[in-house]
């Protein structure tokens, strides 16, 4: 594996991984809130017994399922030659 193929790699595992961190803790804190304020249930158990739960569930699909929607926005791409300049070597054009 050269560096150009390990760069691609490695950002789209980060891109991949920030999203669906984000996206699910996004999710995590309105099902927190409406467990607290429409269910009426106390912290501790929104918190530890449906939020953090929900949270790493979420965090799986999302991870499974980001990669195919975010390629299509053109967030991620499987191309190394596509990412820019910087990887155009001497005399390339």
């Amino acid at each position: 594996m050269n560096w150009h193929r390990l760069y691609a790699t490695a950002q789209t595992w980060f891109v991949v991984a920030l999203a669906s961190i984000v996206s699910s803790g996004f999710y995590t804190v309105v099902v927190i809130g409406v467990c607290r304020r429409v269910v009426g249930l106390s912290d501790n158990v929104s918190i530890f017994a449906i939020g953090l739960p929900f949270f790493v569930v979420l965090l799986f699909v999302f991870a499974s399922f980001l990669p195919k929607p975010l390629r299509k926005a053109g967030m991620l791409s499987d191309d190394p030659e596509k990412f820019g300049p910087w990887f155009k070597r001497d005399g390339e054009a």
